[in-house]
């Protein structure tokens, strides 16, 4: 019986404890920024903010909505349910609060070649990819003064 439980136990427990991944936030090496608080990028991420402090426009890049990395910002700055997400957006281009969608890509590698193309992107990846990043033009955002898998970094 035991062995029964620690069988059907132990995934449960292995799966709660990766259901968030630990987020690394990326931008075009050219950005000035290189930290930023948790209330500023909330505000980037919710479209009340859409312009850096040099005037550059912020370009959201997100991961399917299927990814750990999304979901994890869903569930910790949406706070709506995952169907929502697409709705969410809808109505901010409906309600003209913005002028495009952000972009949804499936692949770290194509979001790292547009971050190092676009001078404005910001895009969210697993800590685990950062390693990935080989591009001269894409730098790791601080977030309150803590770099990702670092204690306190608030996307973990």
């Amino acid at each position: 019986m035991r062995l029964i439980l620690v069988i059907v136990f132990v995934p449960i427990v292995i799966f709660m404890t990766n259901a968030y991944a630990t987020i690394a936030v990326i931008v075009n090496k050219s950005n000035p920024v290189s930290d930023i608080s948790y209330n500023e990028l909330k505000q980037i991420l919710e479209a009340r903010k859409q312009y850096w402090d040099n005037g550059e426009k912020i370009i959201l890049i997100f991961k399917p909505i299927t990814s750990v990395e999304t979901r994890t910002l869903i569930d910790m700055v949406y706070k709506i349910k995952y169907e929502a997400f697409d709705k969410y957006w809808f109505l901010k281009v409906y309600d003209n609060k913005i002028m495009e969608f952000p972009k949804i890509l499936n692949s770290t590698g194509t979001i790292n070649i547009l971050v190092s193309e676009i001078p404005g992107a910001i895009a969210f990846i697993g800590k685990d990819e950062i390693s990935r990043i080989a591009n001269i033009n894409i730098k790791v955002l601080g977030v309150n003064g803590k770099m990702p898998g670092e204690d306190g970094y608030p996307f973990k």
